[in-house]
């Protein structure tokens, strides 16, 4: 099986999977519910370069929605937070735990969605032209 086959295919169901968060968080935008939240942990580790210096974060903040329920959502945007500190979330009442974002705005959820799946789009024309082998022709 030829790579960049594969590698097309990762790529795709990386972009896929970012188009489905992007509408979970469009939808918790959108709804209009917004509860204050905290974050409860940050979890790091090195990225596969093996890089020390080169770090991956998750943040994991909690809430109370208006049902009483306690929800926990990760959120691996590049805003650097610390334990305890406090937010804004935003979250359809229907699904918090698959809705609930950071996004203040519908617009904010779609620049968000939109600059991953750029980037993404781009990743795939270049393995689909066979961009590094045609640079310097």
């Amino acid at each position: 099986m030829d790579t960049s086959l594969v590698l097309i295919g990762v790529v795709a169901l990386v972009a896929l999977r970012s188009l489905g968060r992007t509408l979970q968080q469009l939808r918790g935008a959108r709804s209009g519910v917004s509860a204050p939240a905290r974050c409860v942990r940050v979890d790091e580790r090195d990225t596969a370069t093996g890089s020390s210096g080169d770090r991956r974060s998750w943040h994991v903040f909690a809430f109370t929605a208006q049902n009483g329920e306690w929800v926990e959502f990760q959120n691996t945007g590049n805003k650097r937070f610390h334990e305890g500190a406090r937010v804004t979330v935003r979250y359809d009442p229907a699904d918090p735990h698959r809705t609930a974002t950071l996004a203040g705005s519908p617009r904010a959820a779609l620049a968000e969605g939109a600059v991953s799946l750029l980037l993404m789009g781009l990743v795939l024309l270049m393995f689909l032209t066979d961009f590094p082998e045609n640079l310097f022709d």
